[in-house]
């Protein structure tokens, strides 16, 4: 009988441990926790100090505890699993807030995992464009429309080779002699060049003819030199492009031939927007329907 008393008692002392013992904690991730990383935090502030925010776009971007997650900023993107910021939007909030105002400081470039830069409609006050955008190697897309930039296109944007989408139009800006860079964006699908200087810009064909990749060209206004006939002599286009304009531009019919063999998509469905110009070949404007691509010639 002893024993069994013995037993039980064992029993319970067992369980007394068990129950009473320190349970492990449990912790619970706070959903208000700081996200972002301090280094892009403060590159973020410094590069507000460089603006005139006179719409007010900008107000989340504070030090205080409740506002320091930049990854909630407006026009802040992050990664959600490092909390890197990836995504700057700072376009103005509707067609009648004020443009930001200012300059482009370098601690941007303290945002290295940055893919997504846009910048457009904003009023940088005939400024350049930053030479050190080309330093951040991560970007597949970079709007800088409407700006306010003048100045030459600056060369080090050649080293984005992960670009994707190139937007500097509707600015003051002009090519100089030498837009070779643009051969060095392999990866670029949509560029958009419109209402800049281009003049200068005679082997426009040949290095637009090596990005294998575009599929939208946007050369509206920009007083892009005629084509050279014997410059399509062995010349390997590109075959991907599906929309195309070359509207108000110097250009006569030697651009034909080039655009008969730039893409064997466009063969089938091409638009011409000759209002107010002569129509050089009938012929071949019967061949083609209207459709992608918009091209003004001058009255011969």
């Amino acid at each position: 009988m002893s024993s069994k008393w013995f037993l039980l008692l064992q029993y319970i002392a067992f369980c007394s441990v068990i129950l009473f013992q320190p349970q492990p904690r449990v912790v619970i991730a706070d959903s208000n926790k700081t996200r972002c990383i301090d280094e892009e935090r403060e590159a973020l502030l410094t590069f507000k100090a460089s603006l005139v925010d006179e719409s007010g776009i900008l107000p989340s971007w504070r030090r205080e505890d409740e506002k320091r997650d930049c990854c909630k900023w407006t026009g802040v993107g992050c990664r959600k699993r490092t909390g890197h910021v990836n995504k700057l939007d700072l376009q103005p909030i509707g067609f009648d807030s004020f443009p930001l105002r200012g300059t482009i400081t370098p601690a941007l470039l303290k945002l290295q995992h940055l893919t997504y830069l846009d910048l457009s409609r904003n009023n940088f006050s005939g400024s350049s464009i930053p030479e050190f955008l080309g330093s951040l190697g991560k970007l597949s897309y970079l709007g800088l429309s409407s700006a306010e930039f003048a100045g030459p296109i600056p060369h080090q944007l050649g080293n984005l080779s992960r670009l994707q989408f190139l937007d500097l139009s509707f600015n003051n800006l002009f090519s100089g002699e030498n837009l070779d860079w643009l051969s060095h964006l392999s990866s670029l699908i949509y560029l958009y060049l419109d209402l800049n200087d281009l003049s200068k810009f005679s082997n426009w064909v040949q290095l637009l003819s090596k990005l294998h990749s575009l599929t939208t060209l946007s050369l509206y206004s920009c007083d892009l030199p005629p084509i050279i006939p014997s410059s399509l002599l062995n010349l390997n286009s590109s075959n991907s492009l599906e929309v195309i304009d070359l509207t108000e531009n110097n250009l006569t019919n030697s651009v034909y031939p080039w655009l008969f063999n730039v893409s064997s998509s466009l063969v089938d469905r091409i638009a011409f927007l000759l209002t107010n110009y002569k129509v050089q070949s009938q012929k071949l404007l019967d061949a083609w329907c209207l459709s992608d691509i918009s091209i003004s010639l001058p009255i011969n």
